[in-house]
């Protein structure tokens, strides 16, 4: 898929998060992530903005582990990158 096919299921899953459909957000940012990183690659910093919005959903849910996991992910990408 081409990195407009990941913004748009990035768009799609601020949607449903803002409408609180969270577990339809996390399968569009996940479906996201896979994209990006097999176009973009492991250590793009769009990666890291999907992790954080991963992150986010995953700290709302109360599921505080999964979002620090998804954050580390997302600052050490920044780091090598930024």
């Amino acid at each position: 898929d081409h990195p407009d096919v990941a913004t748009m299921r990035n768009n799609i899953g601020n949607v449903y998060y803002d409408q609180g459909r969270s577990a339809e957000a996390l399968e569009a940012y996940d479906e996201t992530l896979r994209i990006q990183r097999a176009a973009l690659g492991e250590d793009h910093p769009g990666v890291a903005t999907t992790l954080d919005n991963i992150g986010i959903v995953y700290m709302n849910q109360g599921r505080y582990a999964e979002a620090l996991e998804a954050y580390e992910e997302a600052l050490c990408i920044r780091r090598a990158k930024l």
